[in-house]
């Protein structure tokens, strides 16, 4: 058999990096990958896809300059910051491979775990995803804000994603069924575990990151979290209708209290429970039109149709090319 027919015989892994200003780690990044895969290079073809979200560094320079003996490069640089999801999608959509790994830019997801993620992609796993045995050096703040927010995916979409990451491999089955989908706005992490495919987890310690802070503002991971439940879950819309009953439950509790204390000669002169009356249902009339707002406008981005992502650039370095 020809040396060629060997090598288009091997799987074919994709590796998607979505990275944004990541110039001072992105270079170890590489230089990790390529003491990693390299003992796997004989059996595998590897080709590492980064996914620029709109990078103002050297991040896309670095990308085009960067080579290896062991995996192809290639790059797709987006017009503008896009968000995390946009750039994996840009990622699924652009290769066609046997398997794809997800992988962050800022070395918290070791290199390292690729090889069992392999070996039991190669047992059978559709999915094989890292999970967080400890989440690191994180502020108190933003693990309170993780905990309530994996608390209610779990409630209102029954999805647990607690210590879950986007550190996973996906075989090209479960990336197919991805492609398929006809939603814009959605939600790597959750989406995967909400398809059910067999899955196998690998523990891992998340290292402290040693260049800068992470991309994601308070106000942006507020806005990502909210999205995400959103977009899995209608509890907060049923939630409305609850609002709606307990109030009116409240209000005949307390109608026929001051009926009781009028007809007896009791009654309370005075504005204070009606001024608290029409504060507590403002309040919760205006929670509502919010919770409302949130789901037409999802509505509102799908139905527009309009691309998650616009691309500005492309290189790539041929992934079926001789290592």
């Amino acid at each position: 058999m020809a040396d060629s027919d060997k090598h288009n015989m091997k799987p074919r892994i994709s590796i998607l990096i979505p990275v944004k200003d990541e110039q001072n780690t992105l270079p170890r990044l590489l230089d990790a990958l390529n003491e990693t895969l390299r003992p796997l290079s004989d059996q595998n073809r590897f080709h590492v896809l980064i996914l620029d979200d709109g990078s103002t560094d050297d991040t896309v320079k670095i990308a085009k300059e960067t080579r290896s003996d062991c995996f192809s490069v290639g790059l797709c640089s987006l017009t503008r910051n896009f968000g995390k999801e946009a750039a994996i999608a840009a990622g699924l959509e652009r290769c066609d491979s046997d398997a794809y790994i997800v992988m962050d830019g800022d070395l918290q997801h070791p290199p390292e775990l690729i090889p069992e993620m392999l070996q039991h992609w190669q047992k059978g796993y559709k999915v094989v995803e890292a999970v967080k045995a400890d989440r690191g050096k994180e502020s108190l703040f933003y693990r309170l804000f993780s905990l309530l927010f994996y608390r209610s995916m779990k409630f209102m979409a029954t999805l647990d994603l607690q210590s879950l990451s986007d550190y996973k491999l996906i075989d090209r089955e479960v990336v197919h069924t991805i492609r398929r989908l006809p939603e814009k706005s959605r939600f790597f992490r959750g989406l995967i575990d909400w398809m059910g495919y067999p899955t196998h987890h690998i523990p891992f310690d998340v290292p402290v990151r040693e260049h800068g802070n992470s991309s994601w503002s308070t106000i942006q991971l507020i806005k990502y979290s909210i999205s995400s439940v959103a977009s899995f879950s209608s509890a907060p819309l049923q939630m409305v209708t609850l609002i709606g009953m307990l109030m009116l439950l409240v209000s005949v509790i307390l109608g026929s209290v001051t009926l009781f204390q009028w007809i007896s000669g009791s009654a309370v002169t005075g504005f204070t429970t009606v001024i608290i009356l029409l504060l507590m249902i403002g309040s919760m009339l205006m929670v509502s039109l919010g919770v409302i707002g949130l789901y037409l406008s999802k509505i509102y981005e799908e139905i527009k149709g309009r691309p998650s992502y616009m691309v500005k650039e492309e290189f790539q370095l041929s992934p079926d090319s001789e290592q």
